[in-house]
């Protein structure tokens, strides 16, 4: 399986590394099936929130969406530049993975790029209740998703 790890800038970094982390243990285990975990994103490094500096393993242009099984966005902070995971390349790119039957994995925020690539009408789904500068759960709404009161949703393979 082959997992496309998507980080904006503002990126929150322990969202981000425990994909990679829990999906690099799949390689000791016998049992479960090898996960390859390959970043990516729009900048030639990309900073997290807290400072934490990745260096993708592929540029965003040259991604091909039918090699990878599934897409995950890690949350981020808009305050530090995750706006860019707005970008309709990223709309696009996850309605390719989830239309080829790939999976979306989201965190906190990081289901709004989802949402608002038209993926979660009418499906439910879960974002970061708590922010001082945005209704999350509103916006996540106002896009047509079932808004659930719950730790995690699941709906269609996102």
């Amino acid at each position: 399986m082959k997992v496309l790890l998507f980080l904006a800038e503002g990126f929150e970094d322990l969202e981000a590394v425990s994909v990679i982390d829990v999906m690099g243990w799949t390689e000791y285990r016998e049992w479960v099936p090898t996960v390859e975990v390959v970043t990516t994103g729009f900048r030639p490094e990309i900073k997290s929130r807290f400072g934490l500096m990745i260096k993708p393993d592929i540029s965003f242009d040259e991604i091909q969406a039918s090699k990878y099984d599934a897409l995950v966005i890690p949350g981020g902070f808009h305050s530090h530049g995750f706006d860019e995971a707005y970008d309709d390349r990223l709309r696009q790119l996850t309605r390719d993975i989830h239309h080829q039957g790939g999976w979306i994995a989201t965190f906190c925020v990081g289901v709004l790029p989802v949402a608002e690539a038209g993926l979660l009408k009418d499906k439910q789904a879960v974002t970061y209740p708590y922010s001082r500068n945005h209704n999350n759960p509103e916006r996540l709404q106002e896009l047509g998703a079932i808004v659930m009161d719950t730790p995690t949703a699941v709906d269609d393979r996102i």
